[in-house]
């Protein structure tokens, strides 16, 4: 068993990882939007989003479940079980890689803006390696080889793009946006080659000497499918935002929407952050304290998170703009979509630990369906407000996604959990505590 420091300089690496690779993903934005022209920079900012989407699908939410399984196979030595679980990954993606290459070309032949298809294709094409990183990254956080498992994808990839961006504005190579985008697709070639030549015969991809005796495809399909879609709106809804916008917006404005909605996902990322730290100690809440103490842990996660999100966006109301100019008084139009935005993230955080309580409870799985009605209804409203109301019509539409997401979320954590982790809850409990005492 692995000792409890350990598990905690393990979350803080990931946590400081995470919040490294944000802040050179900022760093990236800022140097794009006051390099190139904003049509350029929607551009580069639609295929980063395409990128990181795709990856996703291309993985099929194997990437996910990997972290379950191949833990638990390895623990008990089941080698066996380890091989036929990536072979099977690994046929699927190769599959759905096909699949995306072949239906990419379609991208040409609709009547999108000018850019958007070659953001696809470029995005495509930076997915591949990208899926192939997000595989390996599970592979080895079942060696615990924890660092390898972040590092590469959070860290390394994001640093190599800012160093790219950087040179290029250092020898002045600033004047074709299709640089910046091969750049992209070269840097996550090189980090997925790299990832996996480090790894040696224990990474991913290492083709075993013989085939499985059994397909287990039908048997993983289901849940990884599942968790992908708890992984794209839990996880990727900045860059879903932007794939949508780029269906409704020229790039132009692509990219105002780009810079607003990504700096309210930062701020967003670091309010939660102490969500990370204090799983540890809520597993050990659930498990041998009483309800009480457990709610009183939740209260304090929760309170802590809102109200960086409140003191976040009281700034932003003065702020916004003077943050907005750093990157161009072309992008200063997107202060209120970014208010809006930041008061998305307030709802996802005063959603609080309801997706952790699944999560340790085993039922993750079962949000999947209520993801998928968040997409649903994400696409359908920018559909119908963004014509009308450009900007802020889409961030209104991920207000109302995401107001529906915290709301379902709370509600299915209680029907199967008994209990809820969001802030209404914890204010309940807290009154209640505070009036026995």
């Amino acid at each position: 068993m692995q000792a409890p420091w350990r598990i905690i300089m393990s979350v803080a690496g990931l946590t400081g990882a995470r919040l490294a690779g944000a802040g050179f993903g900022f760093l990236s934005q800022l140097v794009l939007a006051r390099t190139f022209l904003p049509h350029d920079v929607g551009t580069a900012f639609l295929a980063m989003s395409v990128t990181a989407f795709v990856s996703l699908l291309i993985t099929g939410g194997y990437h996910t479940v990997a972290l379950t399984y191949l833990a638990r196979f390895r623990a008990f030595g089941r080698n066996g079980l380890v091989q036929a679980f990536l072979w099977a990954a690994r046929r699927d993606m190769v599959v759905l890689s096909i699949l995306v290459l072949i239906l990419t070309p379609v991208a040409f032949l609709l009547p999108f803006e000018d850019g958007v298809a070659k953001a696809v294709a470029y995005g495509v094409l930076a997915a591949i390696p990208l899926a192939v990183i997000r595989l390996n990254n599970s592979a080895a956080n079942a060696q615990r080889r924890f660092a390898l498992s972040y590092m590469p994808d959070f860290v390394v990839r994001p640093g190599l793009l800012l160093v790219f961006l950087g040179g290029l504005v250092l020898f002045g190579a600033v004047s074709n946006i299709d640089i910046v985008l091969i750049g992209m697709v070269a840097i996550a070639l090189v980090v997925a080659v790299g990832q996996a030549v480090i790894m040696g015969a224990d990474n991913a991809f290492s083709i075993p000497a013989s085939k499985p005796s059994r397909d287990m495809r039908p048997y993983y399909r289901r849940r990884a499918a599942a968790m992908l879609m708890v992984t794209v709106v839990s996880g990727a809804t900045a860059d879903l935002v932007v794939l949508v916008g780029g269906v409704f917006l020229p790039p132009s404005q692509l990219a105002v929407l780009g810079v607003a909605v990504r700096v309210a996902a930062l701020v967003g990322f670091i309010s939660s952050a102490s969500q990370h730290f204090v799983l540890r100690d809520l597993v050990s809440a659930m498990s041998s304290m009483t309800r009480t103490q457990s709610d009183a842990l939740l209260w304090r996660t929760n309170v802590v998170g809102l109200g960086m999100m409140v003191a976040t966006t009281l700034a932003a109301l003065v702020f916004g703009p003077f943050v907005l100019a750093l990157f161009g008084p072309d992008y200063v139009s997107g202060y209120w979509p970014l208010v809006i935005f930041l008061f998305s993230q307030s709802v996802r955080v005063m959603g609080g630990m309801n997706g952790h309580l699944l999560s340790l409870g085993g039922h993750q799985v079962r949000s999947a369906a209520l993801c998928a009605v968040v997409v649903v209804l994400l696409v359908a409203l920018s559909a119908i407000l963004t014509p009308i109301w450009g900007l802020v019509g889409i961030a209104l539409a991920l207000l109302v996604a995401e107001l529906a997401w915290a709301i379902g979320l709370g509600m299915l954590t209680q029907r199967l959990e008994g209990r809820r982790g969001d802030i209404f809850q914890g204010l309940a409990t807290h009154r209640l505590f505070t009036a026995a005492r």
